[in-house]
């Protein structure tokens, strides 16, 4: 019995990150405990492998690792996959519209929303089996598989990525990798940074300044696709000097202007305290997002510091760029490598701390700490509430959520999120898993087992569906920044709770959307069915490993490669090319760590419970 529930834990753990074809070759002699297992309390061999391994799941995983791979493509060059359609942050010198950044489209290369899907999956398929052993009342298998999980679960999470950050370490130190000043100060930051403008009401012109006609004289050097919004906002029409220099300044900057506002703001009323988001955000939509009739008569510009508003005659304004991110850094002492690396190591292997720590030799795996957290939140909740009705387990679960998702700990909240949904799903399958089996730990008699009919579902219910999925994506859909200032989440934004800082309000949001797609994904046949396809079932067998190669390939490749790309064919065929090649060798070398590493990694910590356990 005890080998039995050991060995249903190990399977259906390395059953959420292997796909059935790797999944029923890694374990054949546990599916033989399992089978056996299954037919003396009367199942059939096998039903609990096919009932706990999800695939249209699998399909999703690999899907949103993909749009992660997009996401960090496009991060270096471009503010777009950050910002909404039609966003206006303060000192925009017009909207950043795109149709790439229309809602849900915008989620072909949004990475975090795909971070928040992937936690609300884990814990739906993390504790699937022992949720069922739960419900079957098989309780002291159910504790035996969460010790089983608990135990295993460091080692199928943190090996793999150890390695991967310890070869990047190495190859750093080797010079794959270009230096970060060079990236980001040197030539190729051209493609990086913003530009910052800065306007002078009349002249003379300085030697460094360019002298323009109004706001269409700016519109036309700075190449503006319309000088409605700047003309607007400004009512300039007479001579003017501007001079405009590179800097770092991606979207995330933008609360940085907001808090300048506050100080400037401060000032200008002679005010100490007291001052309100409200006021604040009133001073700044009045200087950016009304029409002013000339003279210029609103408040102060960001960053500028005239005695008055009304005699202002100097201006800055701000076309972001691309973002900066944790580069490997490369030492001169081999010796100062080597003890930074262990360092970096010890602060991301943490997972008692509840910060985004992004380790500069692989700044993606800072969600593997998360994974860890949230994976031990489940499996002592379930410990706590095991024993407990099924109503009342889920009556702590969703006070936990409610009260996680309310306090920023997003995390936390798509992790107990996805187990809730699990154990509803248990109690009630979606369509496409209906098996007469899953009622026997409901109490069911056989007969009225055997008879239970599923019929199709209703024209209302296939309409709730899919407006739950248009609703999931819009909320997966809230801009990464600014969305304070993004026509349709500006109202959203202002019911962000307080515990979010201002650049991370998404979490709030995307977690809801995610926790929202996952049932309706699984009761909709016609995604389930693309999800089920060949490509996608081959991103999520290969997901783990697309997530920790992806990023030590564009930051030693594609650092060396973009901007050449961007010099010889410019930025739209730049960007074609560069995300061809990148993908393909990207999904070459996933491939290879998979069978190599990811393979490997699965199997260590099942040997070492056989080794240490009684």
């Amino acid at each position: 019995m005890l080998s039995s529930a050991r060995g249903e834990s190990s399977r259906a753990q390395d059953l959420e990150l292997l796909p059935p074809s790797e999944s029923s070759g890694a374990g054949a002699a546990v599916d033989e405990k399992m089978a056996a297992s299954s037919s003396a309390a009367g199942a059939a061999p096998g039903s609990r492998n096919s009932r706990d391994k999800i695939r249209c799941l699998d399909g999703l995983r690999g899907v949103a690792c993909l749009l992660v791979f997009n996401y960090h493509f496009f991060w270096p060059w471009t503010p777009a996959i950050m910002l909404g359609h039609g966003a206006a942050p303060p000192a925009a010198l017009e909207p950043y519209y795109g149709w790439a950044q229309l809602p849900i489209i915008c989620l072909l290369h949004r990475g975090r929303p795909m971070v928040a899907i992937f936690f609300a999956i884990s814990g739906y398929v993390l504790c699937r089996h022992i949720l069922r052993a739960i419900h079957e009342r098989r309780l002291e298998a159910a504790y035996k598989s969460l010790a089983s999980a608990a135990f295993r679960r460091v080692f199928r999470l943190y090996i793999p990525p150890t390695i991967s950050m310890l070869i990047v370490a190495v190859l750093a130190q080797m010079g794959a990798f270009k230096a970060e000043d060079d990236i980001f100060k040197g030539p190729d930051s051209v493609y990086i940074n913003g530009t910052f403008a800065k306007v002078k009401l009349g002249g003379p012109c300085s030697n460094v300044s360019v002298p323009l006609a109004g706001a269409q004289g700016i519109a036309d050097y700075m190449m503006l696709d319309d000088s409605t919004f700047l003309s607007n906002i400004t009512g300039w029409d007479r001579m003017l000097c501007l001079n405009t220099t590179s800097n770092s300044y991606g979207p995330a900057n933008t609360y940085k202007l907001v808090d300048k506002a506050e100080e400037q703001l401060h000032r200008f009323w002679n005010h100490t305290k007291g001052l309100d988001t409200w006021a604040v955000q009133d001073y700044i939509d009045q200087g950016f997002n009304v029409e002013h009739e000339y003279p210029y008569q609103g408040p102060i510009p960001i960053n500028i510091k005239p005695k008055n508003a009304t005699n202002a005659t100097n201006f800055l304004f701000v076309q972001m760029g691309g973002s900066w991110e944790e580069h490997p850094l490369i030492h001169d002492n081999i010796t100062y490598a080597a003890q930074n690396f262990t360092r970096v190591y010890a602060e991301w292997a943490n997972p008692f701390n509840f910060g985004h720590y992004h380790p500069r030799y692989d700044p993606h795996t800072f969600t593997i700490p998360m994974e860890l957290r949230g994976s031990m939140v489940v499996y002592i909740f379930l410990l706590a509430t095991a024993a407990l009705k099924a109503k009342w387990r889920l009556a702590f679960a969703g006070v936990l959520v409610a009260y996680s998702l309310g306090i920023s700990r997003w995390d936390m909240a798509t992790f107990l999120g996805g187990t809730t949904l699990s154990e509803l799903d248990i109690r009630n399958p979606p369509d496409g898993q209906k098996d007469p089996l899953d009622d026997r730990g409901l109490g069911l008699p056989a007969a009225s087992r055997r008879h239970r009919q599923v019929g199709p579902p209703t024209r209302r219910e296939t309409i709730l569906r899919r407006a739950g999925i248009v609703l999931a994506l819009y909320l997966l859909s809230y801009p990464d920044a600014a969305a304070e200032y993004t026509p349709g989440f500006k109202f959203l934004s202002t019911w962000v709770p307080r515990y979010y800082h201002p650049l991370s309000g998404w979490m709030f949001y995307q977690s809801m959307g995610a926790l929202l797609l996952l049932p309706c994904i699984l009761r909709d046949p016609y995604l389930r069915g693309l999800l089920e396809g060949r490509v996608a079932q081959y991103l999520g067998r290969i997901s783990f490993s697309l997530y920790l190669v992806h990023g030590p390939v564009l930051h030693c490749l594609g650092f060396w490669i973009m901007p050449r790309l961007f010099e010889h064919f410019g930025r739209q065929a730049g960007y074609l090319i560069g995300w061809t090649f990148m993908l393909s060798l990207t999904l070459y070398l996933s491939n290879l760590w998979y069978k190599k590493v990811d393979m490997w990694s699965v199997t260590v910590g099942r040997r070492i419970e056989r080794h240490v356990v009684e």
